[in-house]
């Protein structure tokens, strides 16, 4: 099985200048596709093409799970640092806040404008949340409006809740929605 250590997903500067390595994953969501730059993850996101062949060797979906494994056991800061996430210095305070949302609970956008100390910025903040690079492993799904109503998602309001429904069944286990 392939670990991080064996360098997939990790490659020194000196070797290339830009680098992205990608690969397709199933999840019961339908695919994913994922992106590392030489810095880290740079996008994850529901693939909707209309190809159906996964893509990527089951040795590179297998580093992809050791990774996530490696990045489920670290703190939100140290998850922040395993991203390469290109936004603004707004963007990123917003998504830096997602990750301290606790797997299985929801918080709103107000929640998350004052987090930021921004607690007027409700409508930026959702902005923020809807240019999420890395869904799911920044849970941007997380995120209700004050009433508790759904609200968008980026990748349908079905699909929100479907995850939402899945980490209830997983209990603290994230690796287990990439299975």
């Amino acid at each position: 099985m392939a670990s991080i250590n064996d360098n997939l997903f990790t490659i020194s500067k000196q070797q290339v200048v830009n680098i992205d390595v990608g690969c397709r994953i199933m999840t019961r969501w339908g695919p994913i596709q994922a992106h590392f730059s030489e810095k880290g993850l740079s996008h994850l996101y529901f693939d909707h093409s209309t190809h159906n062949e996964i893509t990527g060797e089951t040795i590179i979906r297998d580093a992809f799970l050791d990774w996530l494994s490696h990045f489920e056991s670290l703190s939100a800061d140290k998850r922040f640092e395993l991203l390469d996430l290109q936004g603004t210095a707004f963007q990123q305070s917003v998504w830096r806040a997602l990750l301290e949302i606790p797997f299985g609970k929801t918080v709103s956008y107000n929640y998350i404008a004052g987090e930021i100390g921004k607690p007027k910025a409700n409508r930026a903040v959702g902005t923020a949340v809807g240019a999420n690079p890395i869904t799911v492993l920044i849970p941007c799904h997380r995120v209700l409006q004050a009433s508790g109503a759904v609200g968008n998602y980026r990748w349908g309001a079905d699909r929100k809740l479907a995850l939402l429904d899945a980490e209830q069944e997983a209990g603290s286990d994230l690796l287990r929605l990439f299975k």
